[in-house]
Formats: C-alpha cells, sequence, structure tokens
C-alpha cells in the first residue's frame, strides 16, 4: 500500500480526499492530512511516506517548500484537488507513477534517484513525442518528477532532420534510437545549463527534436535574449555532435513556445 501526506488547511481540499472510499482499491492506505507546515515537516522526519502533496492558504508553507526542495529531493510530489473528478484523476496518476519508481529494478544499479531522473526523461519525450493529452496531465506529471520547469515562460523546440539517419543507425550505431537519445542528452546537449533545462527525443531515424526550458525559479529575463543563449547552446552541440559521432542534424524547424503546456495533445506537428 502507498502512504500519501496531504498538508492542506483548506476545508475543500480534504473533504475531496475524505470523500474517496475506494483508496484501497487503488493500492493506497489512508491519506494522512496534516494541516501545519512544520508539523507536516516532523512527521516526514520519522514516518515513511510515497508522496506528499501541499495546498496550504492560511499560514507560511515556505518552510515545507524548502525542506522539500532541498532535504526531499526525489520525494514525488502531487497536485491537490478540491473536485471528485480531477482528484481521482490525479490519484489514478499517483499510482501509475509510483509502480514505476518503485518497479523491480534488481538487474539493475539504479538507486531512486537515478530513476526518478530516467522517469523524468522518459515524460520529456513523451511530451514531445505529443502523447501526454492534456495541461492537467502535464502540470501532474511535472510535479511528480520534481522538474522544477516554468509552467508559463516560453518554451524553445528544434525539429532535426537526419539525412542520413536510417543509414547511421543500422549501419554506424549499433544500440539503438533509445541509447542514442542518451548520449546526445548526456554527453552533449545536458540537463540543466545555466537554468536553462535541455531535453532530447529521437523520434524516428530521420526525425530528432531538442526542448528547451526555464527552470521555474529561474529569473524573468527577456524571452528573445533567452531564446539567443538557446540557440547558441543548441548549435554548439550540434557542431559537437557531428565532430564526434559524425552524425548531420540539419535544422529544420525552430519554433517559440508560449510555454510547456504547448506541448499538450496534438499541436505540434510530427
Amino acid at each position: 500500500m502507498y502512504k500519501l501526506l496531504l498538508v492542506t488547511d483548506r476545508a475543500e481540499v480534504k473533504k475531496a480526499f475524505l470523500n474517496v472510499t475506494d483508496l484501497k482499491d487503488m493500492m493506497f492506505a489512508p491519506i494522512t492530512i496534516i494541516e501545519d507546515a512544520q508539523d507536516a515537516i516532523d512527521y516526514l522526519e520519522s514516518n515513511a511516506v510515497d508522496a506528499v502533496g501541499y495546498s496550504i492558504r492560511y499560514t507560511d508553507v515556505a518552510p515545507l517548500h524548502q525542506y522539500l526542495v532541498k532535504l526531499r529531493p526525489s520525494l514525488p510530489i502531487f497536485q491537490s484537488h478540491e473536485h471528485d473528478d480531477t482528484l481521482r484523476q490525479e490519484l489514478l496518476r499517483i499510482r501509475k507513477f509510483l509502480d514505476s519508481l518503485h518497479a523491480d529494478y534488481s538487474d539493475e544499479n539504479y538507486d531512486e534517484i537515478a530513476i526518478l531522473e530516467y522517469l523524468h526523461d522518459e515524460l520529456m519525450h513523451q511530451l514531445m513525442a505529443r502523447e501526454v493529452a492534456t495541461m492537467e496531465e502535464i502540470k501532474s506529471r511535472l510535479k511528480l518528477v520534481r522538474a522544477n520547469l516554468s509552467l508559463d515562460k516560453p518554451c524553445y523546440l528544434f525539429d532535426f532532420d537526419l539525412p542520413q539517419g536510417e543509414v547511421y543507425l543500422a549501419d554506424r550505431w549499433h544500440y539503438g534510437r533509445e541509447r542514442l537519445e542518451h548520449a546526445l542528452r548526456s554527453s552533449f546537449f545536458g540537463r540543466y545549463i545555466d537554468d536553462i533545462y535541455y531535453a532530447v527525443a529521437v523520434l524516428t531515424p530521420r526525425h530528432i527534436r531538442v526542448l528547451a526550458c526555464q527552470r521555474q525559479s529561474s529569473p524573468d529575463v527577456n524571452a528573445i535574449d533567452v531564446g539567443y543563449q538557446v540557440e547558441r547552446h543548441v548549435e554548439k552541440k550540434v557542431a559537437e555532435i557531428k565532430e564526434y559521432l559524425d552524425l548531420d542534424l540539419e535544422l529544420e524547424q525552430f519554433t517559440v513556445l508560449n510555454s510547456i503546456m504547448d506541448l499538450a495533445g496534438g499541436s505540434l506537428q510530427n
């Protein structure tokens, strides 16, 4: 049974969670509800919790937020809801996510942070492949993987064509598309560079997408200036990929998105 902690002083949120009568069927233990941020920190220090959600209106939530950022960076955070239908959808997403987080990785030397990073990368691939249907799901899943990406600042999307992609993967790169994606992410584009998060998706042997998003906590900077910064970084990495992997990436399209929410559903063309 998964153990959830809800920290809220809002009566409507508590009521919505208490109205869920089939928690056991969804593999959740009875949800622990605490009103005060410091009491919640004390609880987390002495009790096992699989995920935490919080919505505090009348007192200072900052101590709990800072505690989770600094001391519990791998603890999944879920969204609170005050409506039964959206709460049920959230609980189903939490269950699916926790199943993945706690899957049997006995054949691999993965720790919890490594698994969380893997799930983060998987989510970003799904976003760029247009496989996440709604904005609500984007918000929920970004929070669960502790992504710390801005939900309202512009993002920058690069679509690359690989003219010799099929031949390259068949004759020169023998590890498959997933390993190529990992190599491009880890060895070239990076993840967080100067407050910008870079994600890579090898969608087909001919199509690679790179997405650049600002941190949630990054200062407000002119979107055009950020765009120039991102373009310089991507151009440099494309040149390095050509030099070290002998792989040609030809830019087909550069798109400035209003925010990461533009990736919901079918708003982008493959």
